[in-house]
């Protein structure tokens, strides 16, 4: 039991620091300081998750799916982390097309995450992902 209530403990503090970091990345982004929003929200993600944004959205399949193997994401998680994939994606859409495709199908692998974490299927989720298509196709 003891390792159980660990894990969970775990589990609740990365949440609590992605659900932190995409809260003031949302709140930079809506006062307009984008550039800053995503300079502050990745070496967040460096320095609490050890997660590089650049490298993790570079990655292969196989390596994309290693980092996230042994790592103790809840479905919540996951899903904050998605919505940060799919924002940078949609902001670097007009300077970096290259880059917005690798970043918007990696929110999507993020959300498929999710959905096994979770062993099911959410509505939310799958808006989510519709909306990510809709702008890998636009």
């Amino acid at each position: 039991m003891p390792i159980r209530d660990l894990l969970q403990a775990q589990i609740e503090q990365m949440g609590q620091a992605i659900g932190k970091m995409i809260s003031k990345f949302l709140g930079l982004k809506n006062d307009g300081k984008i550039e800053e929003a995503m300079a502050v929200t990745q070496t967040a993600l460096q320095e609490e998750l050890g997660l590089d944004f650049e490298k993790l959205y570079r990655s292969d399949e196989e390596d994309f799916l290693l980092f996230f193997q042994d790592k103790p994401y809840s479905a919540e998680s996951l899903e904050l982390l998605a919505t940060y994939f799919m924002e940078a994606g949609a902001y670097k859409k007009a300077t970096h097309p290259e880059e917005a495709v690798l970043i918007l199908q990696k929110a999507i692998n993020i959300l498929t995450l999710a959905d096994q974490a979770e062993n099911s299927l959410s509505m939310t989720r799958m808006a989510k992902k519709q909306k990510i298509e809709q702008l890998l196709k636009h």
